[in-house]
């Protein structure tokens, strides 16, 4: 009665926690009590059932392929969301963004082409011209509000994992106390499994048991992270810039385990890997491709527009502000003051006293 009634705890125990994250079914195996001889007679009277023990119905190796697998969605979760917000950021599904605005300035041009004396095509080109600095402009600030968010998602999962790493140096003092007392913590290793499962996400770990049974877990290319009762620890701080394309004051990370402070780059995989890859080398792709973009514009159309005359004769007039390179070029593109205060500054031609000579407006249409 005894042992039935273990049984039957232990079903409703399964039954209770059917929708409990990470539980493990559990199993009463009992075992026939010796029996003894009875008097005068040839045989054994049996003398009923011990509980055994109380398994756990865990497979080992599918726990591992599930922390891999949780492994590979987290980071692509976190790539998701990266470029989803690099997409928002360009606006080119609804027509509106630097491409169309481009296309605009450009054709500006060729009106101006078309009606090379025109004071309101003119303006009409420096109307284009701003939109255009404008959204570069946006571009650049919004790529960097990305960053930014980035930055605290990596601080915030640090923090996690973190609190995961203690949480498991904790359970394996529980479990290998337990278990030298003869018990069985079927649901302190189901704990275990789980923190072991969310610490999985956020890189790329080897975990595996120790001859006490204690799980230790190594960050693949750093060194450990919990080693039984002993745990190292992460933290944040503000680095400076790289010839990378990483910019001044970017979040990094180290580690109390390593002996080189800095250990960003060995992170990867899970959460974590995917943001510093989608930070360090995708947005700052973006921002230098931009820049160099802003750059070449404002440079090639300066170098056609100076030789040319404007509408009130003077040469030598830049269109866009000169800008040193194409470091932050995005950030820094604008008009010449000489054409933000007077759209005449605006040359078409190559000769003065020439109202139809459009040359310079047609070599900058065809820069496109």
């Amino acid at each position: 009665m005894i042992a039935a009634k273990a049984a039957i705890s232990t079903a409703g125990h399964n039954v209770s926690n059917t929708n409990t994250e990470g539980f493990s079914r559990q199993r009463v195996h009992t075992e026939a009590i010796a029996g003894r001889e009875s008097t005068g007679a040839r045989g054994m009277i049996g003398r009923g059932t011990n509980i055994g023990s109380v398994d756990r119905l865990n497979d080992l190796y599918l726990e591992k392929q599930i922390r891999n697998a949780k492994r590979d969605v987290s980071n692509s979760e976190e790539k998701e969301m990266a470029l989803r917000q690099l997409e928002d950021t360009f606006n080119e599904s609804n027509g509106e963004g630097l491409n169309s605005l481009l296309s605009r300035f450009f054709n500006e041009f060729r009106k101006l082409g078309n009606q090379a004396d025109s004071e309101a095509v003119r303006q009409s080109v420096r109307e284009a011209t701003s939109a255009v600095v404008n959204d570069f402009r946006r571009i650049r600030k919004e790529v960097s509000n990305i960053r930014d968010h980035i930055d605290a998602r990596i601080e915030g999962h640090v923090q996690e994992l973190n609190g995961l790493a203690n949480e498991l140096k904790d359970l394996n003092t529980r479990v290998r106390t337990i278990t030298l007392s003869g018990g069985q913590p079927n649901d302190l290793l189901d704990n275990r499994d789980l923190v072991l499962k969310k610490m999985g996400t956020y890189a790329e770990l080897n975990m595996y048991q120790d001859s006490d049974g204690n799980y230790v877990v190594d960050v693949v290319g750093m060194g450990p992270l919990v080693a039984g009762s002993q745990v190292e620890k992460f933290e944040t701080y503000r680095s400076k810039a790289n010839e990378n394309g990483k910019p001044e004051g970017s979040l990094d990370i180290k580690s109390s385990a390593s002996a080189n402070a800095y250990v960003t780059h060995l992170i990867k995989g899970g959460r974590l890997g995917a943001l510093v890859n989608a930070r360090d080398e995708t947005l700052s792709m973006i921002v230098k491709r931009v820049d160099e973009m802003a750059y070449a514009i404002s440079k090639s159309v300066n170098d056609v527009h100076r030789v040319g005359v404007t509408r009130d004769g003077f040469t030598g007039i830049n269109f866009f502000r000169d800008l040193d390179g194409p470091d932050r070029a995005a950030e820094f593109i604008d008009l010449s003051d000489d054409v933000k205060k007077d759209a005449n500054k605006i040359a078409a031609g190559l000769e003065a006293d020439a109202p139809a000579d459009n040359r310079v407006a047609v070599t900058i249409a065809g820069l496109q």
